[in-house]
């Protein structure tokens, strides 16, 4: 009966920490889920088009996006340069917060 007991308290405490840690990895999830929303060039910063015309102004803006991440406003914007397409990811004062060599069907 003891054995018993134990048992039930461990598969007890095992089902309340499971699903505290479920509500935690949910949580995170919708964070990390964002929608990143077609703009037109036109839409950019001014400091994220003063960016592109000083560090990429060999290349040609295709399209923009702007999604919002812990609050802050982030721009993506693909870029063509002889047949190769870049996404660059600025923060809304023009900084380069990464870049990445994509497909031609990405955007």
């Amino acid at each position: 009966m003891r054995k018993l007991s134990f048992l039930f308290l461990v598969a007890a405490l095992s089902l309340v920490s499971t699903t505290a840690f479920a509500q935690e990895v949910q949580k995170e999830v919708k964070a990390v889920v964002q929608e990143k929303v077609e703009i037109k060039l036109s839409e950019l910063p001014e400091a994220v088009t003063k960016a592109l015309g000083e560090q990429f102004a060999d290349a040609t803006a295709e399209k923009a996006y702007k999604e919002t991440q812990d609050g802050q406003d982030i721009y993506h914007v693909r870029l063509e340069n002889d047949g190769a397409y870049t996404m660059v990811h600025f923060d809304a004062e023009g900084k380069v917060l990464g870049q990445e060599e994509i497909e031609e069907e990405k955007s």
